[in-house]
């Protein structure tokens, strides 16, 4: 007898080992337990319930449980922060089982504590329910609660500051359960007690009153008001009253909040609803989504984590399928899902059921065009929220008619819009243009668009993904999409053109603009691809510079192949076409057809006598020579041409245009003393303009003179300065010539690390790019450089060192390595 007990505390005392290491992981449960004990989950019952009376999920629970008190009793700590120590994802929760366990709540702990009252006698003294009881009516949450802690403190702020708080949102983005975190938080604040008001249910004003009277456990009064005995039972009581789901009862419940404000000085409220109640003195906060990784970044475990809808979309995964793990095989499409459902949280929770039964790729290639319709497995979900498409329909059959056709019609924009693009493309005889601003004004107010405002910029408005779906399908459906299409494909063809037209005048300007509108672009170029193949020519040939500019070279080439092997009436549009695709394929690489279609777009903008776009393809054809690696002085010829052409046009943007190819095509023919004249002209010309543009182009080329002179510090400022500008204009093939071009300043300085990593980078950055890789460019001048100056530097220090920095260098992105390459005192 005495070795089994020795036995089963010897037993027991593993198990409590191993419990406590493991404390703080909420994922930590019977299944894990029964792993690390090496037994069977029925062995492990048997075992656990044999020595102490309970289950394992009991024992586990009772543990945490223990060593919450502890650390209540011990430690300076809020209830949040034990519960989480203690591996309670939800506050509320633990809340819940802490009061269970040991018969009243723990902010108690804490209270007792600083009063210096005896917990135990407490217990004994005072076992009224009411009085124990701190949070009333909460749902029971039993998963644990992701993220969210910078918004906690701030909605506990707003509560702290105003006595009606109100949160916003998308419906399915966590309000309700973020109110109640928030609520876990404030026992400090309101000593007699928080209620949970549940209106999910009731379907009309006069029924609300009496929610709350059930809710608070009152009973009516003959012959007197539901409200009026309501306020006289929190006369002179401190406490919160959290009204969940008020968007169908706005006006209802504003009066309601008002009349409890007034009456009852220690009363608060906080509200959850798809838009605010308007009532007064009502503070209103919005709840964004949950964050999302960078689109830029490639995703890396480590990284993604970070993302809170990742961490929600893995724990809700793994509460699903126990074996499932984020990994860095699936990392990527976990992202890729996340950023699909916009980070809101029922959507990750519902698609992360079907971990069950398929894996994330399967997921993204099988239902992701069927994510609005994936079902709850729960039966206990209310209804407006069993798919995503009920959470939406909950938020859309509250609507105007007019605000229904707005929204509808607002899904033809991709990547968001301004209000001038939604009153040009949603306007028409039916809905007005000076109707538009107002009906706005609704939609933002119910949460269906989100607005993006940077400081100094016009305000933009974007549609989350998952509503843009709902209400294209909705437009679909209604025989609206085709207008709304045209009026989106006229409005943004106009743009493009324009932008065109002023390229060279307002590069800056117009850049920016397109960078803005170019998800728009894209969807308009697809549509009309389908439906009007002349206005595809024309919106791509208008687009072919900023493609180039901003090295979408592959964007580029599958829109304007379509416009140059169709050979379309328009030549207008033909030629802008021709045109941008040589200049494409020159930066490319593919430079035998690139000076086909520039000679053939020469000949289109001759034949259309226009003198302007003759001189732009003549200074292109320049370039492409120039990049061909010829050694005769044609590409000079081109250069000198068209720049003779530009000063009798008397236009300064053409001509410092054309300078710089000119000035250009001299320094690689290492003529530096024809050039200097020119760069010196050049500087004059884009000082005079505030061009930066042609400022970048000067330091660059002042950098080529210098490094020819073998004056390598002073080429590393000069390119430095040039690389600054170019970055800021956003041209990421530019930005890695002239890093390259810092890199062998640094060469020859015999700062050899750096220079290798910065050429690694580039390297890496242009093959992802799919665009001219800088070391390998046939240009003579740039040839022997760097095979003076990378090519040397490797010799110089062996292969050994030359791959160490190769592989720390290709780990850098461009911003990084931009940095790293103006920051002249780190190598």
């Amino acid at each position: 007898m005495v070795n089994h007990n020795r036995r089963e505390d010897s037993f027991i005392r593993q198990v409590n080992e191993i419990i406590a290491s493991n404390l703080n992981n909420d994922r930590f449960g019977v299944s894990e337990l029964a792993g690390m004990m090496n037994m069977s989950r029925s062995n492990l019952h048997r075992r656990i319930k044999s020595a102490t009376g309970n289950s394992v999920s009991q024992f586990i629970r009772i543990t945490r449980l223990n060593r919450a008190m502890e650390l209540l009793e011990n430690e300076s700590l809020t209830v949040a922060e034990t519960a989480y120590m203690t591996g309670f994802g939800s506050a509320t929760y633990f809340s819940k089982c802490f009061h269970d366990h040991f018969g009243y709540p723990p902010f108690e702990v804490i209270k007792r504590i600083i009063e210096g009252i005896d917990l135990e006698a407490h217990k004994k003294d005072d076992t009224s329910e009411e009085k124990t009881i701190w949070m009333h009516n909460f749902p029971a949450w039993t998963t644990s609660f992701i993220g969210r802690g910078q918004e906690i403190e701030t909605v506990i702020d707003l509560i702290r500051n105003n006595r009606i708080v109100t949160i916003t949102g998308t419906g399915g983005c966590g309000k309700t359960r973020l109110a109640c975190e928030v609520a876990a938080q404030l026992n400090d604040v309101f000593p007699d007690g928080i209620w949970f008001v549940d209106l999910a249910l009731v379907e009309s004003a006069d029924l609300a009153d009496k929610q709350l009277m059930n809710t608070l456990g009152l009973s009516e009064v003959p012959g007197v008001e539901m409200m009026a005995s309501i306020e006289e039972s929190l006369q002179n009581k401190k406490v919160l009253l959290l009204v969940d789901n008020c968007e169908h009862l706005l006006k209802t419940c504003a009066e309601m909040v008002s009349r409890l404000i007034d009456s009852s000085p220690g009363v608060s409220v906080v509200s959850t609803s798809r838009e605010a109640l308007h009532a007064r003195g009502e503070q209103t906060w919005r709840l964004p989504s949950l964050t999302l990784t960078d689109p830029a970044i490639e995703v890396r475990v480590e990284l993604a984590e970070s993302s809170e809808a990742v961490r929600l979309f893995a724990d809700r995964a793994k509460l699903n399928n126990p074996g499932f793990e984020l990994v860095e095989k699936n990392v990527s499409a976990v992202s890729a899902i996340c950023h699909r459902l916009d980070g809101i949280p029922i959507a990750i929770e519902l698609v992360a059921s079907r971990t069950r039964y398929l894996d994330t790729m399967t997921i993204i290639d099988r239902l992701s065009e069927s994510f609005g319709k994936i079902q709850s497995p729960d039966p206990r979900i209310s209804e407006r929220h069993q798919t995503i498409q009920a959470a939406i329909d909950w938020s859309y059959n509250l609507l105007s008619e007019e605000e229904k056709l707005l929204f509808r019609r607002l899904s033809v924009f991709s990547g968001g819009f301004d209000l001038t693009a939604m009153e040009e493309v949603c306007s028409d005889e039916i809905l007005q243009r000076d109707n538009i601003m107002d009906l706005l004004t609704q939609l933002v107010d119910r949460s269906l668009i989100q607005t993006v405002y940077n400081p100094g910029e016009q305000m933009r408005y974007r549609l989350l993904e998952t509503l843009q779906k709902y209400a294209a399908e909705l437009s679909e459906k209604t025989r609206e999409e085709p207008a709304s299409r045209r009026r989106h494909l006229a409005y943004f063809t106009n743009i493009a053109e324009e932008a065109y037209k002023e390229r060279v005048a307002y590069q800056e300007k117009w850049i920016s603009v397109l960078q803005k509108e170019h998800q728009n672009m894209l969807s308009a170029l697809h549509w009309a691809d389908l439906h009007d193949p002349e206005s595809y020519a024309i919106l791509a040939g208008s687009l072919s510079w900023f493609w180039s500019a901003n090295s979408h070279f592959a964007t580029a080439r599958r829109f304007l192949e379509n416009v140059v092997t169709n050979n379309i009436g328009n030549k207008t549009a033909l030629a802008r076409a021709v045109s941008g695709y040589g200049i494409i394929l020159a930066n490319s690489g593919d430079l035998q057809r690139a000076l086909q279609l520039l000679h053939r777009g020469l000949s289109l903008w001759r034949e259309l006598k226009n003198q302007k776009e003759e001189i732009f393809v003549l200074e292109q054809i320049s370039y492409a020579i120039m990049y061909g690696g010829e050694e005769d002085d044609s590409a000079v010829k081109y250069a000198k041409e068209a720049l003779s052409l530009a000063q009798r046009l008397e236009d300064p943007d053409t001509e410092l245009h054309t300078a710089i190819a000119l000035a250009q095509s001299l320094v690689l023919m290492k003529n530096t003393e024809e050039a200097q004249p020119v760069i010196n002209k050049m500087l004059a010309l884009a000082e005079k303009m505030d061009s930066q543009y042609g400022i970048a182009a000067v330091h660059h080329l002042l950098g080529d003179c210098a490094i020819l002179e073998e004056q390598y510090i002073e080429s590393e400022r000069e390119y430095g300065r040039s690389l600054l500008s170019i970055f800021k204009l956003g041209d990421t093939l530019q930005t890695c010539f002239e890093i390259f071009f810092v890199a062998m300043s640094l060469a020859g300085q015999g700062r050899h690390a750096k220079a290798l990593r910065l050429n690694a980078a580039v390297t890496s950055i242009a093959q992802a790019n799919q665009f001219n890789i800088p070391e390998e460019s046939e240009v003579s001048f740039m040839k022997e450089l760097a095979h003076q100056h990378i090519v040397g530097t490797r010799n110089r220090i062996g292969e050994l060192q030359t791959m160490k920095y190769e592989e720390q260098g290709r780990k850098l992105r461009l911003a990084e390595a931009v940095e790293y390459a103006l920051n002249v005192e780190t190598d």
